[in-house]
């Protein structure tokens, strides 16, 4: 995906970075600030191919022809490292940073532009910030790194004030990923009252989705994985290999499992905003409701609606503390649509 992608949501930012490349001043260290990972790690692979890029274009952009652009493009760029959370405490190591520091500082294939890219930067620890503090100070030559976040709040000052900071927030979040699972369209059957058969339903969905996103998470790990060691024999290796990519399959998934645990949190605070009497037009996601137009003629009590929104963060909490997510979403799903008793009538 080529850095001309961007620019009609980011136009001076693409046109400053392309002016950096032409005019031979592209930065070391770059800080890419977003509300979105997933965009955020697009436009870095756009930024890299064009810093990458040999054709030496009189705008700056990259020419898609050259050889580092045809193998960004063929998604087998050699010199392209990442470094990602890996596990289900969704932090990266600091040992996971002095292996990623120790393949940048190796020698680059002559004619190729070392790029170390760190995803989700918010998920290092304090120790992994500090042992990276000498590699951001002084990169090797050749060398272009990228640290990419959602929450920069949480990386160093030291971190933050050595890193050229690219702001590509668009003050929105993305629930793009549920909306194709198909998640508001079940939520909106999950109703008060609405009995133990329908939250058990919504509870198997859900669980079925969350499936779905494993063999999602398995795709992307597949997609980035790397070849050059297929054919090795060293047993030690093939050993670490193994482990790596089902840690970093199951790192994906915990990603993309808290992508959809936002957005069941979000739907529920649009049914909240309503219930307050916020029209539909001034909601910051009125399209996650499309399913349950007639919320807007007959919504829920607010007390309860602020209650579906401390379950919903509950759930999100219990979850990702491994607690079993089937358990979890039967009792949330449950709770959610219990037929409370009818009080008894007076003789």
């Amino acid at each position: 995906m080529p850095l001309s992608d961007f620019k009609e949501a980011f136009p001076l930012l693409c046109s400053r970075l392309e002016q950096a490349k032409r005019n031979g001043r592209t930065g070391q260290a770059y800080l890419f600030l977003g509300d979105d990972a997933v965009f955020l790690e697009k436009f870095a692979m756009a930024w890299a191919q064009t810093a990458a890029c040999t054709g030496n274009t009189p705008t700056g952009e990259s020419c898609g022809h050259c050889h580092p652009c045809d193998l960004f493009q063929r998604n087998c760029y050699p010199e392209c490292l990442f470094l990602r959370p890996q596990s289900k405490s969704r932090q990266i190591t600091v040992e996971a940073m002095r292996q990623f520091e120790y393949d940048i500082n190796l020698a680059a294939t002559p004619g190729l532009l070392k790029i170390g890219i760190i995803v989700e930067a918010e998920c290092l620890g304090e120790e992994a910030q500090n042992a990276f503090l000498k590699t951001l100070e002084e990169p090797p030559p050749n060398t272009l790194l990228l640290l990419l976040t959602v929450n920069s709040r949480k990386l160093l000052p030291t971190i933050r004030s050595r890193c050229q900071t690219i702001s590509l927030l668009r003050n929105r979040q993305s629930y793009e990923l549920a909306a194709q699972k198909g998640l508001f369209t079940v939520l909106a059957k999950l109703k008060r009252g609405a009995g133990a058969g329908i939250g058990l339903k919504t509870s198997a969905r859900i669980t079925a989705m969350f499936a779905e996103l494993h063999k999602d998470a398995e795709s992307l790990a597949e997609e980035t994985k790397d070849h050059r060691w297929d054919d090795t024999e060293d047993a030690r290796i093939k050993k670490q290999l193994e482990e790596e990519y089902i840690a970093k399959i199951e790192a994906e998934y915990v990603r993309l499992r808290e992508s959809m645990l936002s957005a069941l949190t979000a739907w529920f605070l649009q049914r909240f905003l309503i219930c307050q009497g916020v029209r539909k037009d001034l909601l910051p996601h009125a399209e996650m409701l499309e399913a349950e137009e007639d919320i807007f003629s007959a919504p829920p009590k607010p007390e309860e609606a602020e209650e579906d929104i401390r379950l919903a963060e509950e759930l999100t909490s219990c979850i990702k503390a491994n607690v079993d997510e089937r358990l979890a979403l039967d009792a949330f799903c449950l709770t959610v649509s219990e037929k409370k008793p009818k009080p008894a009538s007076r003789q």
